[in-house]
C-alpha cells in the first residue's frame, strides 16, 4: 500500500508594504566655500573702550651686532635667520634701525662686538 505524504505547506508570510520614512526638511547649510553675505545693519553702538596695551601690536625686536665671518655690522628682525641689511660700522646699522623700528613701531637690541647688550633703545 502507498502511504500517501501529506504536503505540508507552510503558511505564506504576510508580506507588508514598506513603509517610507517621513522626509525631514533640511534647512539650508552654509558651505566654507560659498561666499558669506552682507551683514544687516545693526544700530550703532558705542564701540568698547580698551587699553593702549590691547590695541597695539606686540612691537617687533631689531638687533644689531657684528658678524664673526666678516666683521660687518648687521640688521636682524628677531627670529630671523637672514640678515635685513649689513653695514660697515655700527652707528650706520643703528640709523638704519631706527627707521625700519619707527615704521613698524618696533625696538632695537644694540648688541656689542662680543655679543653681550649694549642698549636698548625705543
Amino acid at each position: 500500500m502507498a502511504t500517501a505524504k501529506k504536503e505540508t505547506t507552510k503558511p505564506a508570510k504576510k508580506v507588508e508594504p514598506k513603509k517610507e520614512k517621513p522626509v525631514e526638511k533640511k534647512t539650508a547649510v552654509k558651505s566654507e566655500k560659498a561666499p558669506a553675505k552682507p551683514a544687516a545693519k545693526k544700530p550703532a553702538e558705542k564701540p568698547e573702550k580698551r587699553s593702549a596695551e590691547e590695541k597695539k601690536a606686540p612691537a617687533k625686536k631689531y638687533h644689531i651686532a657684528q658678524r664673526s665671518e666678516d666683521n660687518l655690522w648687521q640688521v636682524k628682525s628677531e627670529g630671523a635667520e637672514k640678515a635685513l641689511k649689513l653695514f660697515k660700522t655700527q652707528q650706520e646699522a643703528i640709523d638704519y634701525a631706527k627707521k625700519v623700528a619707527g615704521n613698524q613701531e618696533g625696538y632695537i637690541v644694540i648688541h656689542k662686538k662680543d655679543g653681550s647688550f649694549r642698549k636698548l633703545t625705543y
